[in-house]
């Protein structure tokens, strides 16, 4: 059993190399790996390699920013101040070079989580032999597969939606598919290196996200931390994998489970600011939660420092971070706020300061920023520093009031198969009167009840683009919707038929793996 378990702990590095086609050296982070010696002989051991696996959704790369702030820079929500230049060529939509993945999402994803993925297949495989003292329970059982498939699931899910078309809005003459599906655990180097996988249907992939969610959310208990995969997690991340592939039957199926399950989360126009001034937001289900200022991801590239000056909100005489990404004109617009000056591009490179602001209380998270970096802008403050330290913060991956908004659209979009105004308006309508304080018996409501079918699909667009903005949607939603990225009057308007709408995969596993195919353009 040992020598199995010595397997486990080389493989856990393997991944990374598996198409570069050659030999190097393996660096595996102390809290991703265990010693050969114990490895998975005890329940300690083996919730390690499970708390290593979330580990690595809190790289830099991934939700400790990049997941976080490309998709507003590669839209239209982010402006790059270049205050410390950094995510300027994102903003720019500057081509990626081949090589690295620069400018766009990098190398990092697709190496991590695939060496994340061999972890959990041979921890899967592992599994069903494992015996310990006193016997392993179902429960225990239950609750360490659930996570395995969960995080296998979300891994394959970041990765398909990164580097590849998503269902239904694909270039046919640029698709070179999706990303391997790997489910067999490699545990030697030779194994490794004899591994050339090539790059299944987007369909497949998706397919697979679904069947490892699906059996994760019978798994799981709806008790489980937000810190952990839960039910209601799972619930909600087959809701929104089921929307990107337009399987709206399905999106409104896992909605509402998801919001039954989770029960009275939603916040409301009284609470909705201080729920974002707390470590844990109310409404999160899922977040990756950064717990000590060791994981802290520093001045450089937090987020509260890619996103605010500000050290603490209204208080513009202490600076802390850049704000390098700060809203565009059509954000602060839609979000309610308007500037002193105008809203034209001339006034937006002066100093902010607010005119007016509408009854939305989402808007009360964006405010003028500090002069130390430079102009001051309106920024966002929704990463603040909530966890004790400057720059230490938990990222909630899904929230109940995205389970509302995919239940809405599932409804709302012409052709579907659950089409449905009258239920895709009340729920709209249920989150606005949780976000604008005059919203019942109001004109707006009045405008939203004469809605035609196409206004109102648009406007649940719209209402998405609010509630999520900062959160790392908005790129993923007008790709996943097929559309332009039409960035005026800030940068140029990037087509949907561009090759840099996908980044490219690694070239060093293009290099070393023929059946591996880049994408176009690279």
């Amino acid at each position: 059993m040992k020598k199995i378990f010595s397997k486990y702990i080389i493989a856990a590095g393997l991944f990374a190399i598996l198409a570069s086609g050659c030999e190097k050296q393996l660096e595996i982070q102390p809290q991703q790996s265990i010693d050969a010696s114990t490895a998975l002989e005890s329940r300690d051991a083996l919730e390690a390699v499970i708390t290593g696996l979330y580990a690595r959704l809190k790289n830099a790369r991934m939700y400790g920013r990049d997941f976080i702030t490309h998709p507003e820079a590669l839209a239209d929500n982010g402006f790059a101040t270049n205050k410390s230049g950094r995510l300027l060529p994102e903003a720019n939509n500057t081509q990626p070079i081949s090589t690295t993945g620069a400018n766009h999402f990098t190398v990092t994803p697709w190496q991590s989580f695939y060496a994340g993925i061999n972890q959990i297949n041979l921890a899967l495989e592992a599994l069903p032999t494992l015996e310990f003292n006193p016997a392993i329970t179902p429960a225990e059982r239950d609750r360490w597969e659930g996570q395995l498939y969960f995080l296998r699931g979300l891994m394959f899910f970041d990765m398909v939606k990164v580097y590849a078309y998503i269902p239904g809005a694909v270039v046919a003459a640029q698709d070179k598919g999706g990303v391997p599906v790997v489910l067999t655990g490699i545990s030697t180097a030779e194994a490794a290196l004899a591994f050339k996988p090539t790059r299944d249907p987007i369909t497949v992939v998706y397919a697979q996200i679904i069947d490892d969610l699906t059996k994760a959310e019978a798994k799981l208990l709806s008790t489980a931390s937000v810190n952990l995969a839960n039910k209601a997690a799972a619930q909600g991340l087959l809701a929104r994998v089921s929307l990107y592939k337009k399987d709206y039957t399905a999106a409104r199926s896992w909605a509402d489970k998801c919001i039954a399950t989770a029960g009275s989360k939603m916040t409301t126009t009284s609470n909705y600011v201080t729920n974002w001034r707390v470590a844990t937001h109310n409404e999160t289900l899922f977040q990756v939660a950064f717990l000590t200022n060791g994981e802290n991801i520093g001045v450089n590239e937090s987020l509260q420092t890619s996103f605010t000056t500000l050290v603490t909100p209204g208080n513009q005489a202490v600076t802390g971070g850049f704000g390098d990404l700060v809203p565009t004109l059509s954000l602060l617009t839609d979000l309610g706020i308007t500037l002193n000056g105008g809203m034209t591009v001339a006034n937006f490179g002066l100093n902010h300061t607010i005119a007016s602001r509408s009854t939305d209380v989402r808007n009360l998270l964006y405010e003028p920023g500090t002069a130390g970096r430079g102009p001051i802008k309106v920024e966002c403050t929704k990463y603040i520093g909530k966890n004790g330290f400057i720059n230490l913060d938990n990222v909630p991956v899904f929230r109940i009031a995205e389970a509302y908004l995919i239940r809405a659209e599932a409804q709302a979009t012409p052709g579907s198969p659950v089409f449905n105004l009258g239920e895709a308006l009340a729920d709209m309508q249920f989150l606005k009167t949780r976000r604008y304080t005059d919203y019942a018996g109001s004109a707006q409501q009045a405008a939203d009840n004469a809605m035609t079918g196409p206004q109102l699909y648009e406007e649940i667009l719209r209402q998405r683009r609010i509630e999520l903005a900062y959160e790392g949607h908005r790129f993923f939603d007008l790709k996943r919707l097929g559309r332009d990225l039409v960035k005026s009057p800030h940068y140029n308007t990037v087509a949907f038929t561009d090759t840099r709408i996908l980044p490219p995969i690694p070239q060093a596993d293009v290099d070393g793996n023929p059946n591996l195919k880049q994408n176009a353009g690279y």
